[in-house]
């Protein structure tokens, strides 16, 4: 009977563990997180979150003697610490330390049982810095905790033959359950890495790394309606590489794309942190200005056709180019009244062909 029961009570937990790891999948896909670019405040929200899930496998233990429960709380602190790393690991065992306290009395064995998953915490944390695959320290994570498990249970119970009654079982269990979570966390950690990777591609220019068209639109969208909202100017720059197909002709298509990857690189760093940079096609891009009238933006767009004009640029082969730019601006509501993201392109698009037919290399604006 004994023997059923702890079965019964490690197998709740393994179900209830698969339900955290699911959620959590949920979690990480909304906000995009993956394993090598987490925030700090996002991996102090894991250790708490999986600190949690840790107390509620708690309430579902088994007691084995005096204060002395069996369970896979321990699954939390070696799943967190293998795939997000040792500071979530170290909240999440501080947390569970102190929980095993506060919730079963600060008698010995329950103090015993929380020194014991510290140092339990404390090697998850140091083997997630280890260069080894994340099985390989999810399951030497699981034995060595297994293993400080052992030895408590004996200094609680004082006899290991009482131990041996039930510890081969949860030895086993616990090493089965911790490879089967490995493989679910495995296939949600690799399906929310490929649903990111289909959702950068589907916005992100895949020359430039730029945003795409598809992305211009809906931020442009957004920001006209936000400057609507709070009564702000929302400026526009429509940017296109004079005689490029010159250059393509000239140099080849691999020219061409070097030109165009150094551009973006450039643009980007004299655009202003919160300002949208895209990629439209070929060699048309467009910086989104918030919060930003027409009289700044024909500034920020002299100052971004200067700087071109200033430099050389590199090709593959190492020779060195001169080519300029012409930049169309338009700005809501000075430009246009209505606020309507394609009427603003289309304004900023006429002001570049503007400066297009005017000889290139200029700066015209858009005016109502």
């Amino acid at each position: 009977m004994l023997i059923i029961e702890l079965l019964n009570s490690l197998f709740a937990n393994f179900c209830i563990l698969v339900t955290f790891l699911f959620l959590s999948g949920m979690l990480s896909k909304k906000y995009n997180i993956a394993g090598h670019s987490v925030s700090r405040i996002t991996r102090v929200s894991a250790g708490l979150l999986f600190g949690c899930f840790g107390i509620v496998l708690m309430s579902y233990s088994f007691p084995v003697g005096p204060d002395t429960y069996a369970n896979l709380r321990h699954l939390t602190i070696v799943l967190i610490s293998s795939y997000i790393g040792w500071l979530p690991g170290l909240i999440c065992t501080m947390l569970l330390s102190v929980s095993r306290i506060l919730i079963y009395g600060a008698s010995y064995n329950s103090i015993s049982a929380a020194v014991s998953l510290l140092i339990g915490g404390l090697l998850c944390c140091w083997i997630s810095l280890l260069p080894w695959s994340r099985l390989r320290k999810v399951t030497v994570s699981n034995l060595l905790c297994l293993g400080i498990t052992l030895v408590t249970l004996v200094n609680n119970l004082g006899d290991i033959r009482l131990v041996m009654d039930f510890y081969p079982l949860q030895f086993a269990v616990t090493v089965a359950a911790g490879l089967a979570i490995y493989y679910v966390a495995e296939y949600i950690y690799r399906s929310n890495d490929l649903y990111t990777q289909l959702e950068l591609n589907a916005t992100t220019d895949y020359l430039t790394s730029l945003n795409n068209l598809r992305q211009f639109h809906r931020h442009l969208d957004t920001e006209i309606a936000r400057a609507e909202r709070r009564g702000e100017c929302l400026s526009l720059l429509a940017i296109d590489i004079d005689h490029f197909k010159q250059i393509n002709d000239t140099y080849g298509h691999p020219a061409g794309d070097a030109i165009l990857k150094e551009f973006a690189r450039r643009l980007s760093s004299i655009s202003r942190t919160y300002d949208i940079v895209s990629r439209n096609g070929g060699e048309e891009f467009t910086v989104i200005l918030p919060d930003c009238p027409l009289y700044q933006a024909q500034k920020a767009a002299e100052r971004i056709r200067a700087a071109v004009d200033g430099v050389n640029f590199t090709l593959p082969a190492g020779k060195k180019i001169h080519i300029t730019i012409s930049v169309g601006a338009a700005s809501y509501p000075e430009s246009i009244q209505d606020p309507d993201g394609a009427l603003l392109f289309q304004y900023a698009d006429k002001a570049l062909y503007a400066a297009k037919n005017a000889g290139r290399n200029k700066v015209c604006t858009a005016d109502y």
